[in-house]
């Protein structure tokens, strides 16, 4: 049976590798492939531990090379078809993620045709190959569309596309590797697709296979280095192959595959049907939970589930996306088994929706939302429980108050942490002797930022040696003054991302978090796995994972500054009682890795799915629906945020028009005046027969 070798070349962009080895087990049947070589080229220390735990978890097929310098992209390839014996060889970048069977659907159209040398799919950002996503769609769901319609076809490709390229062993043996002198990239995998054109072979883009591609995570370079390099290498290229790029570029252009599709697919082919949607007030707001509803459906969408979310307010997210968020506009047509609220107040305006579109809801809860805005919206958030068809949530600690107060059984599906991504083996080296601690200090007082903040003071007071790390995320922080040369304060400006954050707990030694009511609370959990001690109020939902006096001490006086004070000096000043607690941190925080957590979201919500939950039928009283009434929204309501929704995102647009008007007038005019200066220095040149710098 013929196999495949992946190669993945690896620089940085730790999240981005992490899901792309996830995606290509999950979607690949590993009996088809060979080995996986992952090759490191001297990435940062957060990528090259996240290498050595994948092949820790995938086992023997995962290979990791750890290169002693840094090669380049193309000698890092290269490096990678010397090592690869199969068949046939994927050339994968990690910020690229295959569908359902994309290695195998590769394999088939090269082993129908056996003058097929090269063959890429269809990408979500590709230059030539580009088919963007269909609003809702997730690239898996997009993969479908492309099976279903255009199984077993594929088009001579103008350029194929190095992000996700196979190429057959006979081919790599006459042709050899990519040549070095396209440095960093760019146009190196089409001079090698013509090249091998001239040996016979042929060139395809497979149509019936889809896969996701960011671009540019694994370049560290600026705008400018990239244009540069892009300019050097189109030159390079067209001087070789200019000829015979217009002319397959003339042919392709009158059967292009991409236009081919667009042109194929109806309408009614591509409005999605949802097994569920995400409501999201605003991508950008309340930053932990919209992390992990992002994830889940990046997640959740690669285990088979068909999951959308909709965002009703526009906001910037910098995470990973592998999916086109659904705006207002597109709710008139909107198709979901179920809707997922994701707060309480969203859980009104889903009732509604479900109503016209004939849905379900499931009510999503991350945290204790009764304290929320110092509880001023208790009898809403209990509303709200009581018109949700299921509820999920989180934690041992919110799934009993829930059966408590509601006499329900709210599924659970415990949160997980990046443990691949944060976990290190700690050596002693340190760049300062100095114990190190990290603090969050966060805006909402119901997060503990003051008494935080009181605590920083008495380390100042109390503690030698000592650097404190503060995340501050609070507009308004003053600190009280540090007389203490031995203490270091250092402020971290936030919000920072999450790779940033790992980052500082990487040597850190002690975390704090005051936080007075957490539904689960990741980042004394994240510490955990990074062998970092928690010294943590009881915020209950932390009591998931952590245990006083074994993986962390808990605080039951939250409001005094004084009790995290004595451990925090406890464990400064016992380093044998520092070690065995980052032992047993470590130990617990292994049992919560997402890609395990990641199971039992799919397996509660694939339950709902198939109707073995039943559903909630509470009983309302006359004061209940009393007070129900006065938070159900109405149809003129329902139309108004509507219209709000879709008048954000139009100014929104609008606004992100007008700055891309005034960027494209820069480069218009910085192109215009390098143009004459050209002309101005070949002029000089012609006349003085000297060649002047301008």
């Amino acid at each position: 049976m013929a196999k495949c070798d992946i190669i993945i070349p690896v620089y940085n962009a730790p999240e981005y590798v992490n899901f792309c080895v996830f995606a290509l087990f999950h979607n690949t049947n590993m009996k088809n492939v060979g080995k996986v070589y992952l090759l490191d080229d001297c990435s940062n220390e957060i990528t090259h531990s996240l290498l050595d735990n994948l092949k820790s978890k995938y086992g023997k097929q995962v290979v990791v090379i750890h290169n002693e310098k840094n090669l380049g992209f193309i000698k890092n390839v290269n490096h990678g078809f010397e090592l690869s014996k199969e068949k046939y060889v994927l050339l994968l970048n990690t910020d690229c993620f295959v569908a359902k069977h994309t290695v195998e659907k590769l394999m088939e159209h090269m082993e129908k045709d056996s003058k097929i040398g090269l063959i890429c799919p269809v990408c979500s950002n590709a230059a030539n190959l580009t088919l963007e996503m269909y609003p809702g769609y997730s690239y898996m769901m997009m993969d479908q569309l492309l099976e279903k319609h255009f199984k077993g076809q594929n088009y001579d490709a103008c350029t194929v596309v190095g992000n996700c390229l196979m190429i057959s062993r006979k081919c790599i043996n006459e042709v050899g590797g990519l040549d070095e002198i396209y440095g960093m990239g760019y146009g190196d995998e089409t001079d090698y697709q013509f090249k091998s054109m001239e040996k016979g072979f042929t060139a395809k883009v497979a149509i019936d296979t889809y896969v996701f591609h960011k671009a540019e995570m694994s370049f560290n370079t600026t705008n400018q280095k990239r244009s540069e390099r892009l300019e050097k290498n189109r030159q390079i290229f067209f001087s070789r192959w200019g000829e015979q790029y217009n002319a397959l570029l003339a042919k392709y252009q009158k059967n292009d595959p991409i236009e081919y599709i667009k042109s194929t697919l109806k309408k009614k082919d591509i409005l999605p049907n949802f097994d569920f949607v995400f409501i999201l007030p605003q991508m950008g707001k309340g930053a932990g939970g919209i992390i992990v509803v992002s994830e889940l459906v990046n997640y959740l969408n690669v285990l088979g589930l068909t999951v959308g979310m909709l965002n009703l307010y526009p906001g910037a997210y910098n995470g990973i996306m592998t999916f086109a968020s659904l705006t207002p506009k597109e709710i008139s047509s909107l198709k979901s088994k179920y809707l997922i609220a994701t707060i309480y107040d969203s859980v009104f305006l889903a009732k509604k929706l479900a109503s016209k579109i004939n849905s379900k809801i499931v009510y999503f809860s991350q945290g204790y939302e009764f304290l929320f805005d110092f509880g001023t919206r208790y009898g809403e958030v209990e509303s709200s429980f009581k018109i949700a068809d299921h509820v999920m949530t989180i934690s041992h600690y919110l799934q009993s108050n829930y059966k408590n107060m509601f006499h329900i059984e709210p599924l659970l599906s415990l949160n997980g942490i990046d443990y691949d991504i944060i976990y290190h083996e700690r050596t002693s080296k340190k760049k300062s002797c100095r114990k190190k601690i990290v603090m969050n200090l966060r805006s909402e007082a119901l997060k503990g930022g003051f008494i935080l903040n009181d605590i920083i003071k008495r380390i100042t007071l109390q503690c030698d040696n000592v650097e404190i790390h503060v995340i501050d995320n609070s507009s308004k922080s003053d600190f009280g003054v540090n007389n203490n040369d031995s203490v270091d304060l250092i402020i971290h400006k936030g919000p920072i991302d999450r790779i940033a954050i790992y980052e500082l707990l990487r040597d850190a030694d002690i975390l704090v978090d005051s936080s007075f009511s957490e539904g689960f609370g990741l980042l004394p959990l994240e510490a955990m796995a990074a062998g970092v001690v928690p010294v943590i109020s009881n915020s209950l939902g932390c009591k998931e994972y952590a245990q006083d006096g074994i993986n962390s001490f808990i605080i039951d006086a939250v409001n005094d500054s004084s009790q995290y004070i004595d451990k925090i000096n406890l464990l400064l000043n016992d380093s044998t009682l520092l070690e065995t607690m980052r032992k047993s941190a470590v130990e617990t925080a292994s049992h919560f890795d997402f890609s395990d957590s990641i199971q039992q979201y799919y397996h509660n919500l694939k339950s709902i799915l198939d109707e073995k939950v039943a559903p909630i039928n509470y009983p309302l009283t006359e004061r209940d629906q009393e007070e129900l009434e006065k938070h159900l929204i109405t149809d003129v309501q329902y139309e108004k945020i509507l219209f709000t929704c879709k008048r954000n995102y139009y100014d929104a647009n609008k606004q992100e028009g007008k700055s891309g008007r005034a960027h494209n007038l820069y480069v218009l005019a910085k192109e215009f005046v390098k143009a004459n200066v050209y002309i101005a220095k070949k002029t000089v040149k012609s006349i003085l027969d000297k060649d002047y710098k301008l």
